[in-house]
């Protein structure tokens, strides 16, 4: 019997949460607002699959175990900051400032040059764009900064 390791734990909890997502994404009447929990969370379940099929059939490797979870859940935690400071700016600036925040600072801070970093930027705010406004009709969230003050300038 093979043993289960602690991350796949994080992954099958992740998965449940996508599971979630897509069951109650189902319920909502307008297929606008089904849209992204469902693409979202059918792209976690399979790579969460994934993950947890390489996890499982990896074999046991146990040599260094201990220094490989400690990298794996810091790798984890990270990328959890990253999730959840971009979910707080979405929140707070909305998306049409937080993507390109977000992917700019994504990666300058991982090695990009300055010329890719921004021209990274710009094509993903300009697909996000394209396929929600115009194409979709779905209208991004503007953000509650900018909202409050817009309502302090008009």
């Amino acid at each position: 019997m093979r043993k289960i390791k602690a991350n796949s734990y994080i992954v099958m909890g992740i998965m449940a949460i996508a599971l979630i997502a897509i069951l109650s994404s189902l319920g909502m009447e307008q297929w606008k607002s089904k849209l992204l929990p469902l693409i979202m969370s059918g792209l976690i379940l399979i790579l969460g699959v994934i993950e947890l099929r390489t996890g499982i059939f990896k074999g046991d490797k146990e040599a260094g175990m201990n220094e490989e979870s400690k990298r794996i859940l810091r790798g984890y935690l990270i990328t959890g900051v990253w999730v959840g400071g971009f979910l707080v700016a979405i929140f707070l600036l909305g998306f049409l400032i937080a993507i390109p925040l977000f992917t700019f600072f994504y990666m300058k801070l991982n090695g990009s040059t300055w010329l890719g970093a921004i021209l990274l930027t710009i094509v993903i705010l300009g697909f996000m764009y394209a396929i929600s406004e115009p194409l979709a009709g779905i209208k991004l969230y503007r953000g509650l900064l900018p909202i409050y003050i817009g309502e302090l300038i008009y």
